[in-house]
């Protein structure tokens, strides 16, 4: 997808981001089933780094981002209803992946054992059911709507900022 703006576009791309990490959960948990995962694999430890890393940091950045910058622009426009739906989606999606996150990180120094492994397991298919639905409302809602919302000036000026804070 192209968006006109360079603030929706930006998103767009963290999104797609942010879509490689929930596949490379959803991939350890559907090739591990019920037995923990070896850490030392490859493709287990590149997801549990790669969640480690981009939910601590990019997500709450992304997240803060729209709350503080788009969502309170939108409802100056008079659109108060998408920026309430997805500011709740946030604060139930952010406790989750900051957990899934400290759980990749404990894994990759300690390994999974048979207590983390369920937790692990039960909140990132929580996470990654979330996430999807979420994103899909943000592309099909939240981004057309920057287009229109958007002038030439604020959409570089919130542009940089965004590119300033990853």
């Amino acid at each position: 997808m192209n968006f006109s703006s360079r603030t929706a576009q930006l998103l767009h791309e963290d999104h797609q981001a942010t879509i490689q990490v929930v596949e490379a959960l959803e991939q350890v948990i559907a090739r591990a089933k019920r037995l923990a995962p070896d850490v030392q694999d490859s493709a287990v430890h590149r997801a549990l780094d790669l969640a480690a890393n981009a939910i601590e940091h990019e997500i709450k950045t992304h997240f803060t981002f729209e709350e503080t910058e788009l969502f309170t622009r939108l409802e100056e426009a008079g659109d108060v209803g998408i920026g309430q739906h997805l500011r709740s989606e946030h604060e139930a999606i952010l406790p989750l992946g900051l957990r899934v996150a400290a759980l990749a990180k404990s894994a990759l120094a300690e390994g999974f054992s048979d207590a983390n492994w369920p937790e692990f397991k039960s909140t990132s298919a929580e996470l990654i059911e979330r996430m999807y639905s979420h994103i899909q409302k943000e592309e099909m809602a939240l981004l057309p709507m920057l287009d229109d919302l958007l002038d030439a000036e604020t959409d570089m000026e919130l542009a940089e900022s965004y590119s300033n804070t990853l």
